[in-house]
């Protein structure tokens, strides 16, 4: 599936304790039976779905339990689905397309599901000599996992690395980084790639 809409009418989401960004890889295992058919349906149907972050509560559902999770996200497309038993499956996705919540919609087998549109992705813009601290300490990151053996399938984020970008360097910064998850959602949401990379710099204290 390689084009969709501006604007999605019915996109089924997953709510998790962290925040996806474009070309960021996570792993998930998932058991809970609300996400078990929805998950093999988007596999089979090579349909994305909707990665957003918790702001409140827990992911696994628990009784009575409030959820608040970000207005901003990340389609996710399955690279690899592995049922490791009836009931339990393990996925690799891959971030896409951000989008916004429009609106939400009332839960379908206790899945969350909003009216989202899509934003608009990074422009190009190179990495200032200002910042290029940032890229660099991001690119030996990456050579010293490399030195230990780390193979590149196994990497958090996907290839190739655009060292010299702003949006991709903050991206992968701020999956990398131990930061509140209201300030990953912030980063996701700026859609200036320059300034998101400033702020990440600023967080760093580089």
């Amino acid at each position: 599936m390689s084009e969709l809409n501006d604007s999605l009418s019915n996109l089924e989401l997953f709510p998790l304790g962290l925040t996806l960004f474009p070309e960021g890889i996570i792993s998930l295992n998932i058991f809970e039976p609300r996400y078990l058919s929805m998950i093999k349906r988007h596999f089979q149907r090579a349909e994305p779905f909707g990665v957003v972050t918790l702001l409140r509560g827990f992911e696994v559902k628990l009784p009575e339990q409030d959820v608040a999770y970000a207005r901003v996200g990340t389609l996710a497309k399955i690279l690899d689905f592995e049922e490791l038993q009836p009931a339990v499956y393990r996925i690799k996705c891959v971030g896409w397309r951000r989008f916004e919540i429009n609106h939400s919609l009332p839960p379908q087998a206790g899945v969350e599901r909003a009216q989202v549109s899509l934003l608009t992705d990074d422009p190009e813009i190179k990495v200032t000599q200002a910042l290029q601290n940032v890229a660099d300490t991001l690119g030996q990151f990456i050579a010293q996992n490399q030195e230990r053996g780390v193979k590149l399938k196994d990497f958090p984020f996907s290839q190739p690395f655009r060292l010299d970008e702003c949006g991709w360097v903050a991206n992968r910064w701020t999956e990398l980084l131990s930061l509140e998850r209201s300030d990953k959602v912030s980063l996701l949401a700026e859609m200036n790639p320059l300034l998101r990379l400033c702020r990440v710099s600023e967080l760093m204290n580089l």
